[in-house]
C-alpha cells in the first residue's frame, strides 16, 4: 500500500538516502512525489502512463512549484522536461564557447559588457547548472533578485542569457526545440531612453543644417546621415568608402557585428556627392589628422543645436531615437524598425518607440471623425 505525504520543508530535508532508490508520493496530486537516490540527490517526479517524467531537482524547484509544472504536463497542457543528456553543457560551458564565438564578431566594449554579466551574475548564479535542467523558477528568483538594485542590468543579463540560448540551438549543443526557461518572464519596465525630436524641431535642425557656418559644414553632412540612416554616430563618424555601395551600407564593425543599412534616395545623394570630391578612405575624413577619420563632433553638433533651437540635453543619439520612433509613427512594425536599427532583440527597439504629440493628436481627429460617421449613420 502506497503511503501519501504531506510534503513541508521539514519532510524533504528530513527523507534520508537508503541503500535503493524511493519515492514519496504526495498527498495533493496523484502520480507525483519525491525520488530520493542513495547518492543524496533528490527530484521531483510524475509517474504518468507507466512513465516515470522527472520533473526537476528538489534543490532548486519548490514543491509548489513542481507540483503545478506536474499538474499541466498531466492535463496536457504542457510538454514534460527534455531528459538531460551527457551532451548537455553547463551554463559555464556555454558562456566560454560564446564568447570566442563572438571574439571578432561584437565589438571589444559588447563583449567586455558580456564578461561582467557573465561574471558577476550568470556564472555565479548559474554557471554549474547543465542547459537541460535550467528551470523558469530559478532564472525568475535570480533575475528578480538582481531587479531589486539593478533592474536595467538584470533585464541586460537574462537577455544575454536568451541569445547564449539561441546560440546554444543553433550550434545544435541542445535540441532545437528545447523550451526557453526565460520565455515567460517578464521584463522590468523601463523608462523610454532618449528624446525624440517633434517634426518641427526636425524642421529646425535641417534648416540649421543648411545654413551653419563652413566651419562646421562637415560635421553637418554627418548629422544629416546619421538622421537619414538611423546609424550610430559612431558607425557614420568612422565610415570608410569601401563600406558604402550603390543602394547600402556595408559595415564592418558595428556594435554587435557586421551588418548592412539600406540606403535612401537622399542619402544616397548625399554621399554621391561626397564621393565627387573625397580623395581619402574615409567618407568624413578629419582635418587635424591626415589619413584618420573624423572621430568625434561634440563642439560642432553643440553649434548646431544651438542654432535649431534644440534643447540642450538632445545628444547626437537621439538621432538615431528619432529616426526609429518616426519610422514606428509611420505604420512599421517593431520588428522592420529593429531590423533597419540593426537590434537583434526586439526589447531594444521598444525602447525607442515614443510617440510625436503632433501624430498623436493627428491620429486622435482621424479616429475622432471616423467614430462621428459612425454615430451619424454615415460609417
Amino acid at each position: 500500500m502506497t503511503v501519501a505525504t504531506l510534503f513541508t520543508p521539514a519532510v524533504i530535508r528530513a527523507a534520508r538516502p537508503g541503500k535503493r532508490e524511493y519515492t514519496l508520493h504526495d498527498a495533493q496530486l496523484p502520480g507525483f512525489g519525491l525520488r530520493v537516490q542513495p547518492s543524496g540527490a533528490k527530484a521531483w517526479v510524475l509517474r504518468l502512463d507507466k512513465r516515470r517524467i522527472t520533473i526537476g531537482p528538489a534543490a532548486t524547484l519548490t514543491v509548489g512549484e513542481a507540483r503545478q509544472q506536474a499538474a499541466a504536463i498531466a492535463a496536457g497542457e504542457a510538454l514534460p522536461p527534455l531528459p538531460l543528456t551527457a551532451t548537455s553543457p553547463t551554463v559555464n560551458a556555454l558562456a566560454d564557447l560564446f564568447l570566442a564565438a563572438k571574439e571578432g564578431v561584437y565589438k571589444p566594449e559588447t563583449l567586455a559588457s558580456c564578461r561582467i554579466y557573465l561574471d558577476t551574475q550568470l556564472r555565479p548564479a548559474l554557471g554549474n547548472r547543465p542547459l537541460l535542467r535550467l528551470t523558469t523558477p530559478e532564472i525568475a528568483r535570480w533575475f528578480h533578485a538582481y531587479s531589486q538594485t539593478r533592474p536595467g542590468g538584470a533585464n541586460q543579463a537574462l537577455g544575454l542569457l536568451v541569445t547564449m540560448l539561441n546560440f546554444a540551438r543553433s550550434e545544435k549543443l541542445i535540441p532545437k526545440g528545447a523550451p526557453d526557461p526565460c520565455a515567460p518572464i517578464r521584463r522590468n519596465r523601463r523608462k523610454a531612453r532618449g528624446r525624440l525630436l517633434s517634426t518641427r524641431q526636425i524642421k529646425a535642425l535641417g534648416k540649421a543644417l543648411d545654413t551653419c557656418p563652413p566651419a562646421h559644414r562637415e560635421a553637418a553632412e554627418a548629422v544629416r546621415l546619421i538622421l537619414l540612416t538611423g546609424c550610430r554616430s559612431g558607425e557614420i563618424l568612422r565610415l570608410r568608402w569601401d563600406e558604402v555601395r550603390s543602394d547600402r551600407l556595408a559595415l564592418a564593425s558595428t556594435k554587435t557585428g557586421p551588418r548592412e543599412v539600406l540606403l535612401s534616395p537622399p542619402a544616397r545623394r548625399l554621399l554621391s556627392a561626397r564621393r565627387k570630391e573625397s580623395k581619402t578612405p574615409f567618407v568624413f575624413p578629419s582635418r587635424k589628422v591626415p589619413g584618420a577619420a573624423i572621430g568625434k563632433i561634440d563642439n560642432s553638433w553643440k553649434v548646431l543645436r544651438w542654432l535649431a533651437g534644440l534643447p540642450e540635453d538632445i545628444r547626437l543619439h537621439d538621432l538615431r531615437h528619432t529616426y526609429a520612433s518616426h519610422a514606428i509613427m509611420q505604420g512599421q512594425s517593431l520588428t522592420i524598425a529593429g531590423k533597419l536599427l540593426g537590434h537583434h532583440d526586439p526589447a531594444s527597439t521598444e525602447r525607442y518607440a515614443h510617440l510625436d504629440g503632433e501624430y498623436l493628436g493627428a491620429a486622435a481627429e482621424r479616429v475622432a471623425v471616423i467614430v462621428q460617421a459612425m454615430m451619424d449613420g454615415r460609417g
